[in-house]
């Protein structure tokens, strides 16, 4: 039963699965009961074996540790995908299967395969997926500054391209024929000069929010996957994530900023 679900439970209220009195606070993972604080302390622990068994404090249920804490408890419960009724015991490495097998499987097709023990390859791929997630929400931040920057540029070339342009107009409607001919000459100069630069930097800022999409997916995948009580999960999650990050781009991308004279042609400044 997923833990969510015993927060939802725990609200309703619902009661002991002892005494069916008493609010719950605690459930075992390993028994799959949700427990009041009197009868985890008086019964559950006296139960054979029950030193071996998880509990969990209800408030604490949904967090990134907790689920991780299920995980490595359904790890040891994890069904075999080939035989339903048997559990999974070990991780086959052989090249063309690199998933885990139950004991049936091991005699009936993998007697000459390696293998490698369940938690060793399942901590692994755990701290992969961590190493990647860190490095994805690095490049979130990175991807989030790039993308300021680039509106930023953006705004201040098409304020300066706007304010430039609005004096030029004003002037062109103050002189006569001949300088509204010139005006004309000096807004095709502005075109030639904003307009490449405007496609770069829309370019760089497409490209960049598009990247920063496609982490925050892949990082969402992440979260769902580390948080999910399904161990199976992880080991198929593996085979699917693209650990691969995009380019981050070296563009040098300045905006030299025009200003309108009246009586002078354009300048940089």
């Amino acid at each position: 039963m997923a833990c969510s679900q015993s927060i939802e439970e725990a609200q309703n209220p619902a009661l002991c699965h002892f005494c069916e009195e008493s609010n719950i606070k605690w459930k075992c993972i390993n028994c799959d009961l949700f427990l009041c604080q009197l009868c985890n302390s008086r019964i559950h622990s006296k139960i054979k074996s029950s030193d071996n068994h998880t509990i969990l404090n209800l408030n604490e249920c949904g967090t990134q540790d907790t689920a991780a804490t299920i995980l490595k408890v359904d790890l040891h419960n994890m069904p075999c995908t080939i035989h339903s009724e048997q559990k999974c015991c070990v991780y086959c490495n052989f090249s063309e299967c690199k998933h885990p097998i139950c004991s049936e499987c091991l005699i009936e097709s993998h007697q000459k395969h390696k293998f490698k023990k369940l938690k060793v390859v399942y901590d692994s791929i755990v701290s992969e997926f961590s190493t990647v997630k860190e490095k994805i929400e690095t490049d979130i931040k990175w991807h989030e500054n790039e993308r300021v920057k680039y509106e930023q540029l953006l705004s201040d070339g098409n304020k300066n391209f706007q304010e430039t342009k609005d004096k030029i107009i004003q002037t062109e409607k103050e002189m006569k024929e001949t300088i509204s001919r010139h005006a004309r000459d000096l807004l095709q100069v502005l075109e030639t000069k904003w307009r490449p630069l405007e496609n770069k930097i829309k370019t760089e800022l497409s490209t960049i929010t598009l990247n920063k999409d496609n982490l925050v997916l892949r990082k969402g995948m992440l979260d769902d996957t580390l948080l999910s009580q399904q161990s199976s999960d992880i080991f198929s999650a593996s085979k699917n994530l693209d650990f691969t990050l995009p380019n981050k781009s070296d563009i040098a991308i300045h905006l030299k900023k025009t200003k309108f004279i009246p009586g002078i042609n354009f300048r940089e400044i």
